[in-house]
């Protein structure tokens, strides 16, 4: 399946709860970077709304996995989504509540046309700092690809502004790399 047949029934549930979403992970690296293959799609949308999601997702008869990560968790909740056919399913994981993600992340999202679907996609300023919130490798080097193909149009004030303390050291790396 491809990117619009996976989200186009998620987002007539997302829609229809009136739940703001954001694709962030390899799509919207590939949206802001450098394209790498992926297979799943990682959706981010805020907390407090998974109730509303698991039971609109029981009515449309989804396979999915709800999971509650524990206190020290950086996801408060992850939902994992297999659809596609049983014997080469896809995957998508809608990621509940990032601690440390940067606050008005919904109000900063750009929507990109595809197939005719307006999908929502995390800004770039935004996913560098999720990408530095993950810290794998595969993360750092999704910022990287992000800070590099978007160079001067890349709002580095707003990065810096958003991105918690912790990880400000990290970021200026990755900037002067």
């Amino acid at each position: 399946m491809n990117l619009t047949d996976l989200l186009r029934p998620l987002d007539l549930i997302f829609k229809r709860c009136q739940i703001r979403y954001a694709v962030i992970g390899g799509y919207a690296v590939a949206a802001w970077g450098e394209e790498r293959a992926t297979r799943d799609i990682d959706l981010l949308c805020s907390a407090g709304c998974s109730k509303a999601l698991v039971d609109a997702m029981n009515e449309e008869h989804l396979r999915f996995e709800h999971r509650i990560g524990d206190y020290d968790d950086p996801i408060s909740e992850v939902i994992r989504i297999e659809m596609g056919a049983v014997t080469d399913p896809s995957e998508v994981d809608i990621l509940i509540g990032i601690r440390n993600a940067p606050p008005g992340i919904f109000d900063r999202i750009h929507t990109i046309n595809v197939d005719g679907l307006a999908i929502p996609v995390a800004s770039p300023e935004d996913l560098v700092i999720l990408k530095l919130l993950g810290g794998s490798a595969r993360d750092l080097e999704d910022a990287k690809s992000v800070v590099q193909v978007q160079g001067k149009k890349l709002d580095l004030n707003l990065v810096r502004q958003l991105c918690p303390e912790h990880l400000r050291q990290n970021l200026q790396k990755l900037i002067e790399s």
